[in-house]
């Protein structure tokens, strides 16, 4: 069983962006996310370029809105700035955005991630603790989709 880390990707949906381009694009192939004009922030480029790796989960959150809207996963090991998209995400077809987002509050109370703490970078890493909490809330919210969640959430 090979263990993936669980991240945060956060936008602003008033920078002309919303995940919602994503979960519903007709892309088949994976979907190149970012780049150095979007993610400035030191630790997120750090996270990028050495700790994430293809297959890893990504919790997709708009900041302004204040709600994960679903899950994703990496196509591609992060990389560093000058290589074109930072990350690949999955094809949206094996990603899933939540009938039901979490809000901030009172989903979201206590992960660090979505916290001042934890700085207000792109890429924010989720403790697998922490993930445990949220993974029983995402499945509380959302029992429609518990087995295409499931598909993404456990362990490969």
């Amino acid at each position: 069983m090979t263990q993936f880390k669980i991240w945060v990707f956060k936008i602003n949906t008033k920078r002309g962006w919303e995940f919602d381009e994503y979960f519903r694009s007709r892309t088949r192939g994976v979907y190149e996310l970012g780049d150095e004009g979007w993610i400035r922030s030191a630790s997120s480029l750090r996270y990028l370029r050495e700790e994430v790796k293809r297959g890893d989960l990504f919790l997709c959150y708009e900041v302004d809105r204040k709600r994960v809207v679903g899950l994703a996963r990496a196509a591609s090991d992060g990389r560093d700035v000058g290589l074109g998209s930072l990350l690949d995400f999955c094809p949206p077809r094996e990603a899933v955005r939540f009938q039901n987002p979490l809000t901030r509050r009172p989903d979201l109370d206590h992960i660090l991630a979505f916290s001042p703490h934890r700085g207000r970078g792109t890429v924010q890493k989720i403790d697998l603790d922490e993930f445990s909490r949220l993974k029983r809330i995402i499945l509380r919210k959302n029992p429609e989709q518990a087995e295409a969640l499931r598909r993404l959430m456990d362990p490969r």
